[in-house]
């Protein structure tokens, strides 16, 4: 048989030198007869052909050495000869070959390619009755185009005539799931329960048609596509959505168990809670509300989550204001929390909803505690007003003395001294009440200042003061007392002596903006105060003390940022409040924002053309920058009308190292206190910045090895001294870890010194990324690390740990070993009442040193926590 074939293929040889074509041919399927496999002769007949110029001829004997070649994979030649010879005659080949042409393209990553051939192929198996064969090809289009929808509902379409039921609900399952990212609801919702149809028992299939039920506002039927499923269920996104089906379609008990239980075992779902009692107080359901809120705050404030809790209550109060036992429990949170500018408006709230109720006993009890907390705000006499003939005359006789020993409407004196100034400023000149108004500005500004130790800016507003108003001290006595108080006096100008006591009779009335004479009296009385401030005034010097204790608290420069902006975008009820820290003219260093609901963090680039615009603004006679939106203004783009800024200027170098900004979505008359509010936050949040920066530096100043970064041991115990002292002092936690290679000492002795070495710098570099930048690393011994971690729980240092380790399993020794294990021992500091300093620090000491020496003797590998000292 070969000898025949080698004969042919002589003959078809001499043919061809001779051009005598047909005879070659003819050797040439006598070759093929005889071998019907013989690649050589098939390609010669397919050239001989195309010779010829008999493509159809040459297609046949093409086609069969394309399938010849892919059979030994030879694929780049495969596809050469179909691309060449058989695309242009594509129609007339059979299904089988353009799937293998398909899959060859597949493989060549020229997947639109391969999809239009196996759409072509799965067609003509269609035509031929060949459904398991056309299923193959539409389910291969499928996978290599998984966001076409039309490709997905082919594919479902083709497994479910042929019964294919799980193939075909996964693809329906897609097409809803593209469906439902594209904005086709109804569409998404068809196709979800087409899958649903054919597969009801699949959780997955049950859960996406349950949520577009859901979406579609069926909540009750959503509930009952999830609830043969919710019984052994743990996942999260499950029992969310399933909770939320059932809030919606009003079974809110079932809804608090499946919430409650997701809460207590994957401690998520806290705000569906939030919703859950929002759903309760609308439905008149207050007292189940209530405990679900009582629950929530046990719950939160053990996690130190006390803002995050007030903030969804704030949400809930403001939804429901005339719900007494929301009211009621919003006041008593914040009473708890000690925030009495914020207690304060919520007791505002309670008065009105108990007069509403009727309820003036209560109301009552109200106004006292308001009268408790600020006497001078206008709106208590308001109230006050509307008790009467309602409360009874004990209730009265107990307030008057109170508001009339304040200085309020109760006495009947003020309203009177409020309405001769009014007059007396109508009657004046316009020019003389703006100015008088400017310096009292510049009073209250700089009794801000003194109030808070800031001498040089209390002394530039005096400079300002005795320029703009030359000899106003004569015939102004708070200005005299204020000079006299800062240890100031404007030069050439004789220095006051003492006031003597003021006569029984009322002074002439000053000027118009000039406080009263009832005021006067105040100085003689105290002559440590400059005068009486106003509600506002009073509000915002606690406000500036709450915040500043807030970011002095902080441990990284960033945490301020955050703490600042939060808590003065909430106080002024911003839109936006910025802190930026960073040289002027240049993208900044730091920076943080508060955004109220419904508006996003702004882009990075938004924020450096806000602080552009900000630095060209001209700025007022107090120092604040105002900016109102216009056409092309960056304001606009932020959600802003008008925005007021500072420029925070470092003590040091006397040149501007940031700008805190607040902004609103409407109209807004920015006042004075409110340029000097920001100042003072602004000032120490500054200064606070620098101080973390600069004891990170003096951190660093005892760094043993610049390689690692790492402190000596003998920085050890004066940096666990001095967060001990601030951990007491604070009532802060402060944990300590010591992380150590296990068998260090037989490593040590087996490799020597210099490889142990080089591997612990490895691990230095590797983990310090990991750290915060307020924990402090020390080179403890040859083979182990200590962590100090302020602020931090023994479950938070645990939880660091097992990060440390998962980081340090893929560092490799330089020696020959395929992984070295980790050991930790972990401890917090026990502040007793008669602990000093070195005494916790020597038992935090001593109980790391037992829990690593604990960890060594399980083996190692291991993580070890000692809740309390050993005794």
């Amino acid at each position: 048989m070969a000898a025949d074939i080698s004969k042919h293929l002589e003959r078809a040889k001499r043919f061809l030198e001779k051009n005598r074509v047909e005879d070659a041919i003819e050797a040439y399927l006598a070759v093929i007869e005889a071998a019907p496999q013989h690649q050589e002769a098939t390609q010669a007949l397919g050239d001989l052909y195309a010779r010829m110029e008999q493509p159809d001829r040459a297609a046949v004997y093409y086609g069969m050495l394309f399938d010849l070649l892919v059979e030994p994979r030879d694929e780049i030649k495969a596809l050469a000869i179909y691309n060449r010879f058989l695309r242009p005659v594509a129609n007339q080949q059979p299904p089988e070959r353009i799937a293998r042409y398909a899959f060859l393209q597949q493989k060549q990553n020229r997947y639109d390619e391969a999809i239009e051939q196996y759409s072509r192929a799965a067609e003509m198996f269609s035509e031929a009755g060949r459904a398991e064969d056309a299923l193959f090809c539409w389910e291969r289009t499928a996978q290599l185009a998984p966001d076409n929808i039309q490709r997905q509902l082919r594919l479902a379409e083709a497994a479910e005539k042929l019964n294919k039921t799980a193939l075909s609900a996964r693809a329906y399952l897609r097409a809803g799931q593209l469906a439902s990212a594209s904005g086709a609801t109804a569409e998404a919702l068809k196709f979800l329960g087409h899958a649903y149809k054919l597969a009801p028992h699949e959780r997955g299939v049950a859960l996406l048609y349950a949520d577009a039920t859901l979406k579609a506002g069926d909540a009750a039927t959503a509930a009952a596509l999830l609830e043969p499923f919710a019984a052994n269920e743990k996942d999260a996104t499950f029992l969310d959505t399933y909770a939320d089906a059932l809030m919606s379609s009003g079974q809110l008990d079932r809804a608090r168990v499946v919430l409650e239980g997701l809460l207590r075992e994957k401690n998520e779902g806290i705000t569906r809670l939030f919703e859950l009692v929002d759903g309760y107080v609308a439905m008149g359901q207050e007292g189940k509300g209530v405990e679900v809120l009582s629950s929530l705050k046990r719950r939160m404030f053990a996690d130190k989550k006390q803002n995050e809790f007030a903030a969804q209550m704030d949400g809930i109060g403001a939804k429901h204001p005339d719900s007494l036992s929301i009211i009621e429990f919003w006041a008593q949170l914040y009473n708890e929390l000690n925030r009495e500018s914020q207690y304060f408006e919520i007791l505002i709230r309670m008065f009105d909803a108990y007069m509403t109720a009727g309820n003036v006993p209560k109301a009552c009890d109200t106004i006292e505690k308001l009268l408790d907390i600020d006497a001078y705000d206008h709106r208590n006499q308001e109230r006050i007003g509307q008790l009467q003939g309602k409360a009874d005359e004990g209730f009265f006789r107990r307030i008057s003395g109170r508001i009339a020993g304040s200085g309020g409407l109760g006495s009947g004196a003020a309203p009177a001294a409020r309405q001769s100034s009014s007059d007396s400023g109508a009657s004046a000149p316009g020019d003389e009440a703006r100015k008088m108004q400017a310096l009292e500005d510049l009073i209250v500004q700089t009794e801000i200042f003194l109030q808070y130790s800031l001498q040089a800016k209390a002394m530039e507003r005096l400079q300002k003061i005795a320029a703009m108003f030359p000899g106003e001290e004569e015939r102004y006595p708070r200005l005299r007392n204020l000079y006299e108080l800062a240890n100031w006096w404007p030069e050439g100008a004789p220095k006051a002596k003492a006031a003597p006591p003021p006569p029984a009779a009322p002074p002439p009335p000053p000027p118009p903006v000039v406080q009263e004479p009832a005021r006067t009296e105040s100085f003689a009385a105290s002559p440590n105060k400059t005068g009486t401030y106003t509600a506002d005034t009073l509000r915002d010097l606690s406000k500036i003390s709450e915040i500043n204790q807030k970011i002095f608290r902080q441990q990284t420069p960033r945490a301020m940022l955050n703490t600042a902006v939060n808590e003065v975008g909430g106080y002024l009820r911003a839109a936006r409040a910025l802190a930026v820290i960073g040289a002027q003219g240049r993208p900044p260093e730091l920076a943080a924002e508060y955004c109220a609901q419904g508006l996003r963090i702004a882009p990075g680039a938004q924020v450096v053309l806000l602080l552009a615009q900000m630095e060209k603004a001209e700025p007022d006679e107090l120092g604040g920058l105002t900016v109102n939106a216009s056409d092309g203004s960056i304001l606009g783009d932020l959600g802003l009308e008008t925005a007021l800024g500072v420029m925070i200027t470092d003590k040091e170098t006397q040149i501007p190292g940031g700008m805190l900004i607040v902004g609103h979505s409407s109209e807004h008359k920015w006042k004075p206190n409110e340029a000097y509010f920001l100042q003072a936050i602004g000032d120490q949040m500054l200064m606070s910045v620098s101080h973390t920066r600069l004891r990170s530096l003096v951190r660093r100043m005892g760094v043993s090895d610049e390689r690692t970064g790492l402190l000596s041991r003998s920085s050890y115990q004066s940096c666990l001294l001095t967060e001990a002292e601030r951990s007491r002092t604070q009532g802060t936690p402060l944990a300590l870890a010591i992380l150590q290679i296990d068998r260090g000492a037989d490593i040590l002795r087996q490799h020597g010194e210099s490889p142990v070495e080089r591997f612990l710098e490895q691990l230095a570099r590797s983990l310090q990324p990991i750290v915060r930048q307020n924990d402090v690393a020390v080179k403890y011994t040859s083979w182990s690390l200590a962590f100090i971690l302020p602020d931090t729980t023994l479950q938070g240092a645990q939880n660091l740990a097992e990060k440390l380790r998962r980081a340090a399993s893929g560092v490799r020794p330089p020696w020959d070993s395929t992984q070295v294990t980790l050991s930790a021992g972990i401890v917090e500091a026990v502040a007793k009442p008669d602990y000093e300093n070195e005494d916790i620090v020597t038992d935090l000491i001593n109980r790391a040193e037992n829990s690593a020496e604990e960890a060594r003797k399980a083996g190692g590998d291991t993580i070890v926590t000692l809740e309390s000292p050993k005794i």
